[in-house]
């Protein structure tokens, strides 16, 4: 966490005792909790989360076998700003992992991806792919080879996809990885 003085610099406030008394008062209103076994070190609150903003979960994505591409209408999930707005611009979204190809990546079943827009991400990137014109999007590491397109799980029992480039379209790059707490 950031110290009172730096916290104040990024908001516009001189005061520290001002910061301190806004942090103070975020903790009694129960959206962050300090731990006491570290030193300056604040926790969102799952009020914390619901206020800190919801951001819309556009469709589900495999780790296996290619999924129907269908959108996912009136659900959202919250993440803390500095994870959904890029400063380049580019969009940023989320999906839900569906399947367990990604599992020696540490995406697994059920984790949130953040995902940027972004058409041509270096090879070695783990990308969120569209197949076949459209009818199939998976998660994947990325490289290109000539004319083909190799995209590679992290679990030994699935194989990897190799397509023409033609019939592989790149929607974005992974950026984190969040894991939700299991059940």
């Amino acid at each position: 966490m950031p110290s009172i003085r730096e916290i104040g610099e990024a908001v516009g406030l001189r005061s520290s005792q001002t910061v301190y008394h806004h942090l103070r008062r975020l903790q009694e209103d129960g959206y962050v909790r300090r731990l006491s076994d570290r030193s300056r070190t604040l926790v969102l609150t799952e009020s914390g989360w619901e206020v800190a903003g919801r951001t819309p979960l556009l469709g589900r994505i495999a780790a296996g076998r290619g999924l129907e591409a269908v959108a996912i209408e009136d659900e959202a999930y919250s993440l803390a700003s500095e994870f959904l707005f890029s400063s380049s611009g580019k969009r940023r979204y989320l999906l839900k992992v569906v399947g367990q190809s990604m599992i020696g990546a540490r995406i697994e079943d059920g984790d949130l991806l953040v995902v940027e827009e972004n058409e041509d991400p270096p090879d070695g990137s783990v990308v969120v792919a569209l197949l076949r014109g459209g009818e199939e999007v998976t998660v994947k590491r990325i490289y290109r080879e000539g004319d083909t397109v190799r995209l590679v799980p992290h679990n030994g029992d699935h194989r990897e996809i190799v397509v023409s480039a033609d019939e592989v379209r790149v929607q974005g790059e992974v950026l984190f990885v969040v894991h939700p707490p299991r059940r």
